[in-house]
């Protein structure tokens, strides 16, 4: 059976801005910081860091699978990890995105979903390798961790009316110009008669998360499901 969590920015060893458990190595914090970082979150999981798995976001759609042959220490580039090895946690970085954790029986997976990555369809891909393995929609769970919530994640019009016509459930109002990015990803799993659950959080307004669009210069908290 899989277990999940997600982290806050508290905890860990980083100062200033990046204060004190980022878990990102790309966004200007000390390198050996964020590694001493990722070793912590290995050690509360009861695993080695070599089976603790990052990738790089590009907020695209590919999915990475990770399998024997993979190393902790080459990061894919990528926006959702699955796997269907034991013993394995996968981790997705946010600070304002939404880390979806998706489990089965027999393969986990780790989502990261901002509005570029949801418009480019990276949760029906991930679904998709779930599918290719012969795991049905009924067998998969998900669980949704703190992001920018529908009354903070304001846009331009055009941005706006573009994420809303592919994806009707972003919509609040146009005057506001605010996406609900989550209501989307929540659209998604229940056409397909996915279980969900989801923190109710907001990273912006919830200062126990780090936010780039409330801070700009910050961390990144993550989502991890370990199978």
């Amino acid at each position: 059976m899989s277990r999940s969590l997600f982290t806050s920015r508290h905890g860990g060893f980083s100062s200033n801005e990046f204060q004190s458990l980022n878990l990102a190595s790309h966004v200007g914090d000390e390198a050996i910081v964020v590694e001493a970082n990722r070793e912590l979150l290995a050690r509360e999981l009861g695993i080695k860091r070599s089976d603790l798995f990052f990738m790089r976001q590009v907020h695209g759609s590919k999915v990475a699978e990770i399998d024997e042959s993979s190393s902790h220490l080459q990061e894919p580039e990528a926006d959702a990890l699955f796997t269907k090895r034991s013993g394995i946690a996968l981790a997705v970085l946010t600070a304002d995105c939404i880390p979806l954790l998706l489990s089965s029986p027999s393969a986990i997976a780790a989502v990261h979903i901002g509005r570029k990555g949801l418009v480019a369809g990276v949760v029906e891909a991930t679904l998709e390798r779930f599918e290719s393995y012969g795991i049905v929609p009924s067998e998969i769970s998900a669980s949704l961790g703190a992001s920018i919530c529908g009354n903070c994640y304001q846009v331009s019009l055009e941005i706006y009316r573009r994420v809303v016509n592919q994806i009707g459930k972003c919509a609040t109002d146009e005057e506001k110009r605010c996406l609900d990015l989550e209501a989307g990803v929540i659209s998604i799993l229940k056409e397909r008669g996915i279980v969900w659950s989801s923190t109710g959080q907001c990273s912006k307004h919830s200062p126990g998360y780090f936010s780039y669009r409330r801070d700009a210069k910050t961390g990144r908290q993550a989502g991890v499901i370990i199978r």
